[in-house]
């Protein structure tokens, strides 16, 4: 077993070969994509339809309800991603993009080009929980040029107190009607004690919230008064906008969130769109990859790395025992089959080699 955080995943893709194909157990090996490494930018390629998905997805569930019935079989199936969690984990990684990124870019730059000594408006990003999600941040905000300063960001404690919310952890009871259900997996060795689906997705929001409070020019606002925690979220950036000099982009993917933004002073509501079907075949970067990776093993629990040779990656987002330092460095857990492959000896060689020389 080796741990491999998510900045080093480039070293891990270096290992794998020129094709990889990634399998989820979860869905009775379904395979969600291939991915092409044989060049500089890779290729995430074949992934699969939603048809193709729903089919498998839908297939899996009613074997779960004639093993389980009642409640504790519909517990079992709302651990089940289904392919909307596909597609957020490929807008997460920047491998499909906004269908609108344009008018991010435009107003990033307007934004920059601002000068309040000359009477320009100070501009600010806030973000809702499905922004954070997006990552938009760190994909489309963050600062690719050293010495580019930070854009001034904003945060609603509502939208926290959304990203706290808990459902539970997987204990006995769940975990039995897991292992029921899914006798090959070894579920206990992957779920005990650990977070549900819902809260994994809110974990992983949660890390980008971490990252743009981190940013050095992020403010925190919040409003008591709203009726619902939209209307909080909203009200807290309307307020902080009345201020002279000030105006508050507001980015959702959220069509209502957006609506009820409109017409408020110094609010300019930024609906962030996204293509409702995947294409067969994207081009991607290698970090890009390495995040969708992350993204996938922590949705599934676990993901099946198939190499040409016949040597296979598990990959494990969640196991038994993970730790709240785990999640904050963003650590994969790896095995590999069969063990003491090359590929096993040379992946613990270059974690050392790591780790020993600190490489952020």
């Amino acid at each position: 077993m080796i741990l491999v955080p998510q900045r080093y995943m480039i070293a891990l893709l270096n290992l794998l070969g020129d094709r990889v194909q990634v399998d989820t157990p979860l869905l009775h090996n379904t395979t969600l994509f291939t991915v092409d490494l044989a060049q500089a930018t890779a290729r995430v390629e074949g992934i699969v339809r939603s048809t193709a998905y729903h089919e498998r997805y839908t297939q899996v569930k009613e074997q779960v309800q004639v093993k389980l019935s009642g409640d504790i079989g519909a517990q079992v199936s709302a651990e089940l991603p289904d392919y909307n969690r596909l597609r957020e984990a490929l807008r997460s990684a920047g491998i499909v993009p906004p269908e609108n990124q344009s008018e991010l870019d435009q107003v990033l730059r307007q934004a920059r080009e601002s000068n309040p000594a000359r009477g320009g408006d100070i501009y600010y990003f806030a973000f809702d929980n499905n922004a954070l999600r997006n990552r938009l941040y760190s994909l489309y905000l963050q600062p690719t040029q050293r010495g580019r300063p930070e854009p001034n960001l904003l945060l609603s404690q509502a939208v926290r107190e959304e990203l706290d919310t808990r459902k539970g952890k997987i204990l006995y009871e769940l975990l039995t009607a897991l292992d029921e259900a899914f006798p090959n997996l070894r579920m206990v060795k992957i779920f005990n004690n650990q977070n549900c689906l819902l809260d994994r997705l809110r974990l992983l929001a949660l890390a980008e919230w971490q990252k743009v409070l981190q940013s050095g020019d992020c403010e925190l606002v919040d409003n008591e008064d709203g009726a619902d925690s939209d209307g909080r979220i909203i009200d807290s950036y309307a307020e902080f906008a009345q201020s002279a000099g000030r105006k508050v982009v507001v980015l959702s993917s959220d069509n209502e969130f957006i609506l009820r933004c409109r017409g408020r002073p110094n609010l300019i509501p930024l609906l962030v769109r996204y293509p409702s079907e995947l294409d067969e075949a994207y081009k991607a970067d290698w970090e890009a990859i390495g995040w969708l990776l992350y993204h996938l093993a922590v949705v599934y629990g676990r993901l099946d790395l198939r190499l040409t040779n016949g040597v296979t990656v598990r990959m494990y987002g969640v196991w038994q025992g993970k730790r709240a330092t785990d999640w904050d460095e963003e650590q994969l857990k790896i095995t590999v089959e069969p063990s003491n492959a090359p590929l096993e000896q040379a992946l613990q060689r270059t974690m050392r080699i790591l780790q020993a020389v600190g490489n952020p």
